[in-house]
């Protein structure tokens, strides 16, 4: 035979349904077929069973019926290899007959061999070709490397150490105040009783001052209390963003986890429990983020002892006001009047509500533009495959990149078996590979390709992200 084509193998994705796949490379033997699954957590497994390769050596049934397994799922996939035996076994004797069949076949092995050495080397991790040969110093590379495994287990571990810090520092805060609370307590107490004590013994005509005394008791009483700081729940807002501006605060507008919430921010941890209305399902959670942008609401995983902080805007937004009537039912100081929640709902006359139902056919129109692509683009630093990259905005990854060799392909995608796409090129048509992935905000995406020209990576901010670019 000849061997034109220098495919060594196919990865193919599973669907739930197909069981036969092709195999359009050539085998020197039908024995030198390999067969391998990977699973959606990208671990591999090589096959000794339950796959059937016909006898003309191009279809590959897996899994077979017999077997009794269901087809390959999605987010699974299946890899199809030639691994040839790097054997020789014609024999050439002196002055015997020359067979150019025979002497064919090896050259074809030998072409299938190289073939195969070329796949693996490409997966290989390569010098520059301008390394001088003094220069590859394997042991020196591998010091580097455990160098800078050994500083990222110290800065853990210092991390460790000062996150345990900090929470000590919170519970040396928490008792002060406790402490603060029932002095102010005990003091209520005596001033009253000192006040009944002194009406008692009062004659009538001092009746009043009396009344006045006990008025400006209270009073007190209500400064004092409300003057500790605020209680859980409440929201300071700052001018600033920045952390070092507002130390020891939970930031809630970063959408971020806390892990150990209880252990951390145990009387946090407890109001949130306490408050069914304030918790939000993970899955509700990122739809008000795609809705509004915002969401109001706490994520409280019980089990992992973590919350996701509420999203909230940089500036008072209306979806905000969602943790309004918590904070006055938990802080009970001074009830909401009749007055104060006619002002608040004249405050969301005119709003947008939370889902964004009773948007105008224009406001439709304006928030659907939000999400399209802008004239605002980041090119990045494309590197070698495998890279991951982590979206600095709402927006959209575009990768370009041509095809040098026939079955050069490009796939960009993250976790999700969903979220993703690629393309194989075509070198006979001069083909290029353009496509484009939209994404959210801190998504982080895998792209492999084994394009070999005109590669490019850019970042396309979308219209409603355009300020957050650099």
């Amino acid at each position: 035979m000849t061997v034109s084509m220098q495919l060594t193998k196919r990865i193919y994705a599973g669907n739930g349904v197909t069981r036969e796949w092709e195999v359009d490379f050539p085998l020197a033997s039908l024995e030198d077929l390999r067969v391998y699954i990977t699973s959606p957590q990208g671990y591999q497994t090589l096959l000794e069973s339950n796959y059937e390769l016909n006898a003309a050596g191009n279809v590959l049934t897996y899994p077979t019926v017999d077997s009794g397994l269901s087809p390959l799922a999605s987010g699974w996939s299946i890899t199809l290899l030639r691994q040839t035996p790097p054997t020789q076994g014609i024999d050439l004797l002196r002055q015997g007959e020359l067979d150019a069949e025979v002497l064919e076949q090896g050259y074809d092995k030998l072409t299938l061999l190289v073939q195969e050495l070329a796949e693996k080397i490409d997966r290989c991790i390569k010098y520059p070709v301008s390394t001088q040969p003094a220069d590859l110093e394997t042991e020196s590379f591998l010091d580097n490397i455990l160098a800078a495994k050994d500083a990222a287990v110290n800065a853990s571990t210092q991390a460790v150490s000062s996150a345990q810090a900090a929470s000590q520092s919170a519970q040396s805060a928490q008792s002060t105040a406790q402490t603060a609370v029932a002095d102010i307590a005990q003091a209520k107490q005596t001033a009253t009783g000192d006040i009944s004590a002194l009406a008692q013994s009062l004659e009538e005509t001092l009746s009043q001052i009396a009344t006045t005394a006990t008025s400006a008791a209270q009073t007190a009483q209500y400064y004092a209390e409300h003057t500790l700081g605020k209680s859980v729940g409440e929201i300071y807002y700052s001018q600033s963003a920045l952390a070092n501006d507002n130390p020891g605060a939970l930031p809630l507008f970063t959408a971020e986890t806390i892990s150990s919430a209880d252990e951390l921010y145990p009387d946090f941890y407890t109001w949130i429990s306490a408050h069914s209305g304030l918790q939000i399902s993970s899955a509700d959670y990122e739809t008000a983020l795609i809705t509004d942008g915002v969401c109001p609401k706490y994520v409280l995983d019980t089990v992992n002892k973590t919350i996701r902080l509420a999203k909230l805007a940089t500036e008072v937004s209306s979806a905000q006001t969602t943790l309004y009537p918590w904070v006055c039912a938990y802080n009970a100081a001074i009830p909401a009047s009749t007055a104060q929640a006619a002002e608040f709902q004249n405050a969301l006359s005119g709003k947008a509500d939370i889902d964004l139902g009773n948007l105008s056919n224009t406001g439709k129109i304006t928030s659907a533009h939000l999400a399209m692509p802008s004239d605002t683009r980041e090119s990045l630093v494309l590197g070698v495959s495998g890279t991951s990259y982590t979206a600095p905005a709402d927006g959209y990854f575009n990768f370009r990149g041509k095809a040098t060799v026939n079955g050069q392909f490009a796939y960009i995608g993250d976790e999700s078996p969903f979220n993703h796409c690629g393309f194989q090129g075509d070198a006979s048509i001069n083909n290029y590979v353009v496509f484009t992935l939209s994404v959210k905000k801190g998504q982080t995406v895998v792209i492999n390709y084994t394009l070999g020209a005109d590669l490019s990576l850019n970042f396309i901010y979308a219209e409603g992200s355009k300020t957050e670019a650099n």
